[in-house]
């Protein structure tokens, strides 16, 4: 009878809540309607089939042979596939340069770089981490790349620590950074003043997320500038000799100094005594690609212009870095309520690309948009608003302005999915219907480095036949295998 009670006055609510809801004290009251609530046993739109979207992502970059000839597979996939990397002007070609570039390091015994810039779905190494183990299995290279001397947060691929006289400054700047003057925040966007002595200590991963290759460290670098005379720095690594190195003279510009090790260590510290900038510290190995994770949380990724420029097309001079991935426009949301707002951003964010071609000339930019988020309107979780008007938005304007284009919203299963993958067991989104969880950005992060090396893929099929036989055939409209 209690129960009976409690559902007829909730019946009752329904019909005679005001559907606008009653203001009590400055707070809104609402009452589901009963409309909604029948809608909801009469639609039962489909939810995603989250497991079958995920499992077609990665089949769409598998070759099957029963499809017939292997020309019409790419031919598909660069003109319709929806989970590609949408490249400008459809130009195929257009990451040839940065394969044959990844070949020629781990040729030439030498390390290229990717640096892959973002807000905090990359912390603690997420995403990239995908994408480096992927780039290193097909071209070469180990370790988890370039991190700052002094890190604001832990990461899944690298244990590290400093001591001593290090001060930080950051471009994001958080509770224990300063901002620059100068703005000479380096490739990380952060870096550490030395004045005296100090150490960096650091120890391979050895926790369950971290992927195999990130565990081999047998090259270790230091990016330095505007260094006085007499910098010394000395590295000892597990049982290995120590090795010094000794810069005498005063140099304003960027320097790198490197060691190459015999084997691969667990663990190292370097020694620092002098005054320098420390712009960041390389833990990589074997000759290959080697990918560093910038992550910026509460970035909204428009704020690179404000680097000193010099540093920075130094740095990459020195690093060798050959690909450049923005992944941004979460952020912007909250700050975008209509059309103009969204052309503002993008205006803002065509800087940043002329600014990485002035200090990067030699590297690819690529575009990674935002994920599907959710927030709550009248009690239920929707897609925001202008999300997926940003999201086309983007894309138009990124391959206007010569970038490539990886579309996460659609990759996720397009507006409302975010739901779905906070639902997911075990759930691949977090309850603030905005993060991904370990899980979800292994998926995207997978997705992401597969979409890339489709192209390789089809580079290296292209080697072997007449060149303008292939761009005939992938011009031509009529689909049918051969």
């Amino acid at each position: 009878m209690f129960f009976m009670a409690v559902f007829a006055l909730m019946f009752a609510l329904w019909f005679i809540f005001p559907s606008e809801g009653v203001e009590v004290g400055g707070v809104r009251l609402r009452f589901p309607s009963y409309e909604s609530s029948l809608q909801d046993l009469a639609d039962k739109k489909a939810a995603i089939d989250l497991d079958s979207l995920l499992q077609a992502v990665q089949k769409s970059y598998e070759m099957v042979q029963e499809r017939g000839d292997t020309l019409d597979f790419f031919k598909e996939y660069i003109t319709s596939n929806p989970n590609r990397i949408h490249l400008p002007g459809d130009d195929y070609t257009f990451f040839d340069p940065l394969f044959a570039e990844f070949d020629s390091a781990a040729a030439a015994g030498r390390v290229t770089r990717v640096v892959h810039y973002g807000d905090s779905q990359l912390e603690m190494d997420r995403i990239s981490s995908e994408m480096r183990q992927r780039l290193q299995e097909r071209f070469g290279g180990s370790g988890p790349g370039m991190v700052p001397a002094l890190k604001p947060m832990s990461s899944v691929s690298v244990t590290q620590n400093a001591t001593g006289s290090l001060a930080r400054y950051a471009l994001v700047s958080d509770t224990l950074s300063k901002w620059s003057p100068t703005h000479r925040y380096g490739p990380l966007t952060r870096y550490a003043i030395l004045s005296g002595d100090a150490r960096f200590n650091f120890k391979r991963a050895d926790n369950r997320y971290a992927l195999e290759n990130v565990r081999n460290i047998s090259r270790v670098s230091v990016l330095l500038g505007h260094n006085a005379p007499g910098l010394s720095l000395s590295l000892k690594c597990d049982t290995l000799e120590t090795l010094r190195t000794i810069i005498d003279t005063a140099r304003n510009d960027v320097t790198l100094v490197t060691w190459e090790l015999p084997v691969n260590v667990g663990r190292g510290t370097i020694s620092f005594s002098g005054e320098a900038e420390i712009y960041g510290i390389a833990l990589d190995g074997e000759p290959g690609v080697a990918v560093d994770n910038v992550a910026m949380r509460g970035c909204s990724g428009n704020i690179f212009t404000s680097i000193d420029s010099t540093v920075m097309k130094e740095s990459f001079d020195k690093t060798g870095t050959r690909l450049i991935i923005l992944q941004f426009g979460g952020n912007a949301m909250p700050g975008i309520g209509s059309r103009k707002a969204i052309s503002i951003y993008l205006d803002k964010m065509v800087k940043q690309f002329g600014y990485f071609r002035k200090v990067a000339p030699g590297a690819k930019l690529l575009f990674v948009g935002p994920a599907d988020m959710s927030k709550s309107v009248n009690g239920s979780l929707v897609t925001w608003p202008l999300l997926p008007d940003l999201n086309d938005s983007l894309k138009t304007r990124c391959l206007a302005e010569g970038v490539a284009y990886w579309d996460t919203f659609n990759m996720m299963g397009g507006a409302g999915s975010m739901k779905e993958w906070v639902k997911h067991s075990p759930p691949l989104a977090g309850p603030d219907h905005i993060h991904f969880t370990t899980r979800g950005a292994a998926e995207v992060g997978n997705a992401l480095a597969r979409s890339l090396l489709v192209y390789d893929d089809f580079r290296r099929l292209r080697s072997t036949l007449p060149e303008e036989a292939v761009r005939e055939y992938i011009s031509k409209k009529d689909t049918t295998a051969r």
